[in-house]
């Protein structure tokens, strides 16, 4: 497909091993991963990777009287970037690295499931990342990632807050359950989110 922006941007949102085959697996994952990267390969632009990054004791947690089973915590499997985004693009400069990485929930008080309250390890947002909306060419933001009825519909918000065109890519997202996919699916689209 052709890209309609001269400074597109693609946020990769929670590709990560515990919302794939991990403590909170979601449906069409693996292929969303697959999707996602051959959607990078064949569509040259900034990638963003947004990714839970919890402490052991994060509020979200069962344990710690959240609605969510251990996920994501720093330093394991679960937490790490699925392998097809470091093996599998044809551009290595793409690849997940310390520039293009955004971590969010890393406070054990907090939960965050937007990808614009990502942060990168110097401190810099997602936002700085992205750059400015608003002005003529401003970016496109390409959105992929787990899961549509969480953080892919609180990362969009946000960036439709922030003034972003934002295209959703269908065939690689994510989700909980079929049916809370379609409905917010149609439920950004009537915020003017542009599906492919």
């Amino acid at each position: 497909m052709k890209i309609d922006s001269t400074n597109p941007v693609h946020v990769v949102v929670d590709m990560l091993y515990d919302f794939i085959d991990g403590t909170l697996a979601c449906l069409n994952s693996e292929e969303a991963v697959y999707n996602s990267v051959k959607f990078i390969n064949e569509n040259p632009m900034r990638i963003a990777y947004v990714c839970d990054h919890h402490p052991a004791n994060h509020c979200s947690f069962s344990e710690q009287g959240g609605i969510w089973p251990p996920h994501c915590i720093q330093g394991t499997h679960g937490g790490s970037i699925h392998n097809l985004y470091y093996t599998g693009l044809k551009n290595r400069e793409a690849a997940p690295s310390p520039e293009n990485m955004f971590l969010k929930g890393e406070d054990p008080k907090s939960e965050q499931y937007s990808g614009f309250e990502g942060i990168r390890k110097d401190g810099k947002t997602l936002f700085d990342y992205i750059g400015k909306p608003g002005t003529i060419d401003s970016p496109v933001v390409y959105v992929s990632g787990i899961a549509t009825e969480f953080c892919i519909n609180e990362t969009v918000k946000d960036l439709l807050k922030a003034g972003y065109k934002v295209v959703l890519i269908k065939d690689a997202l994510g989700y909980v359950s079929h049916d809370g996919h379609l409905e917010t699916l149609k439920k950004l689209e009537e915020y003017n989110v542009t599906l492919i």
